[in-house]
């Protein structure tokens, strides 16, 4: 409810400077005194007085009158009412009626015959025409005014109601028709809409009934625009938020108890809201962050141990490419260790839990805020949620030490999935990028394993494990496989050669060198070994061997 001050903006008219609510009150007090002193002052109703009859109708009818004309302009005054829409026109002859009523038994009371029990029922018709006027203009003022600011597309307020089972979807048609525009101008052809107000005693309640084909064009577009439209309509459908008529249309009813709109308790369509953590100031201020808001380097894993080796993995990613990838991750555990991290949680979710807020005001910031809108998807992760339906409930539930496990649960997850969103590269951005993935136990196994022998923690401080998140940054290096062409016949003697290998096997035979003269092993010769070979003749006395690195030199690549 974006109403601050209950019947502030009814009870206060910009055009009469006086605050309506309180003259009405004081009115109808004054008149009752008055009549309550009379009457007891004249124990005997004489002729004379009842001759006056005639003029103290005429005198009453006018007063009632005005009241009435006053309260019903001071709502047009405030803006919040509209002259001509149903609810307002079907308001004002009830404000009318119960002047009129109380005209009547201000008569009555005067010179009438009444006994203790009867004065005390006609007390009642003045007081009641005093008090409808001045609740119906305070309690319809919160619910006009939430109409209105919904209607303002300016407006930041978040709308209330479950996302996931269509009270959400229903509050919103509600509130868009409520405005009196025609229902085809807003939700397509064939759509209908009907506003009624239901008088009980004192209690003002607005009927709404949004009647929309299942095949026009408003919720054609909502089906293929919305991935969850359909579950949505289905889930509201199955638990009556959202009702199919049989003739081809959805209708989304609600009836709406004026008396206690926007207390606790009592329906409320749009609240305040708290908003988000500044998540770059906290983590700035836990020293994970630097100035700039850009994550340090030792916000890592290990990058303020010496010799810390980070997580490498390496793999033929084909075309002979050789790729090395490096991940650096996040050391949550460390974070959620730090004094100034703690204290601000603490305080945002004190914030949120914060002593008055409504349920509902708490669950749709929580919706809005932290994207939890699905209670079912955390009953397995936190299994004191099953026994409620939705997270108005839960945060309605005196479970204080669970909304506030939750909360906090929450509020982290959220902050390190969108830890990287404004991040930015630093240096050379080639090859390295943030990461946020799940941990699979099969493909994940040795990372598991590192981040547990690192002493690692995710999240919600605990050792790491299959299905947890891991957040970090990734620096990915490629270089090029290059294979080794086939050695040539020179290439292997020279190898052969450096290897020791006895040259009377390598030169046995007549062999080319690289610059094409020709050598072989002489054992024959005076002094056996390999010789130039020239016209077959051996060249020279002495071996090339007895040349230090003479053969090696010949077939040096």
């Amino acid at each position: 409810m974006g109403y601050s001050v209950p019947g502030a903006d009814f009870t206060e008219s910009d055009k009469l400077q006086v605050n309506v609510g309180a003259t009405l009150g004081a009115i109808g007090a004054n008149v009752l005194t008055s009549f309550a002193k009379a009457w007891q002052a004249n124990a005997v109703k004489t002729e004379k007085l009842k001759q006056l009859q005639g003029d103290f109708r005429d005198q009453t009818i006018i007063a009632n009158n005005a009241t009435a004309q006053q309260t019903i302009q001071a709502g047009l005054d405030s803006g919040k009412f509209k002259k001509g829409t149903s609810v307002f026109e079907q308001w004002s002859e009830q404000v009318i009626k119960r002047g009129e009523d109380a005209t009547q038994a201000r008569i009555d009371m005067r010179f009438g015959d009444l006994d203790a029990a009867g004065e005390k029922e006609k007390l009642a018709v003045i007081n009641s025409f005093t008090n409808y006027n001045k609740t119906s203009l305070q309690n319809m003022g919160r619910y006009t005014t939430d109409v209105l600011d919904y209607n303002n597309p300016e407006n930041k307020q978040f709308i209330t109601g479950d996302m996931s089972n269509g009270q959400y979807m229903n509050n919103i048609v509600t509130m868009t028709a409520a405005n009196g525009v025609d229902a085809e101008k807003q939700f397509g052809k064939g759509a209908t809409s009907e506003r009624n107000l239901i008088v009980d005693g004192d209690t003002n309640i607005i009927s709404s009934s949004v009647s929309i084909p299942q095949n026009n064009d408003f919720i054609k577009n909502m089906k293929t625009g919305s991935s969850a439209f359909n579950d949505v309509i289905a889930t509201g459908l199955e638990n009556g938020n959202i009702i199919d008529d049989g003739n081809g249309n959805y209708v989304f009813k609600s009836k709406i108890n004026m008396s206690v709109y926007g207390t606790e308790g009592g329906p409320d369509f749009l609240v305040n809201h708290t908003e988000a953590v500044d998540q770059n100031a906290l983590l700035n201020r836990a020293n994970f962050l630097n100035k700039d808001n850009e994550i340090l380097d030792t916000s890592y894993l290990g990058n303020n141990k010496e010799g810390f080796e980070s997580y490498k993995t390496t793999a033929n990613t084909g075309n002979n490419n050789l790729q090395t990838t490096e991940l650096e991750v996040l050391d949550i555990g460390t974070l959620l260790g730090n004094d100034s991290f703690k204290t601000d949680m603490a305080a945002e979710v004190n914030t949120i839990l914060r002593p008055g807020r409504s349920a509902r005001a708490i669950a749709s910031d929580m919706a809005h805020n932290y994207i939890t809108a699905d209670i079912q998807s955390f009953h397995e992760a936190f299994p004191g949620l099953k026994k409620y339906k939705s997270f108005e409930e839960f945060y309605g539930s005196t479970d204080a030490d669970l909304k506030k496990s939750f909360t906090n649960n929450v509020i982290r997850e959220h902050m390190f999935a969108n830890i990287f969103k404004d991040q930015k590269i630093p240096g050379n951005k080639d090859g390295v990028s943030f990461i946020t993935r799940e941990l699979n136990a099969t493909k994940d196994k040795k990372l598991i394993e590192y981040l547990n022998n690192n002493n690692a923690k995710n999240s919600l401080g605990e050792a790491y494990k299959a299905g947890d998140m891991v957040y970090g940054r990734e620096i990915i290096k490629s270089e090029k496989i290059t294979k080794p062409a086939s050695i040539s016949y020179n290439e292997k003697v020279y190898n052969n050669l450096k290897k020791g290998v006895d040259e009377s096997i390598l030169f046995a035979a007549l062999t080319t060198t690289p610059a094409g003269s020709k050598i072989m092993y002489r054992p024959d010769a005076e002094i056996p070994g390999t010789y130039v070979i020239s016209d077959g003749i051996a060249v020279g006395t002495k071996p090339l061997e007895q040349s230090e690195g003479a053969l090696l030199n010949l077939f040096k690549p």
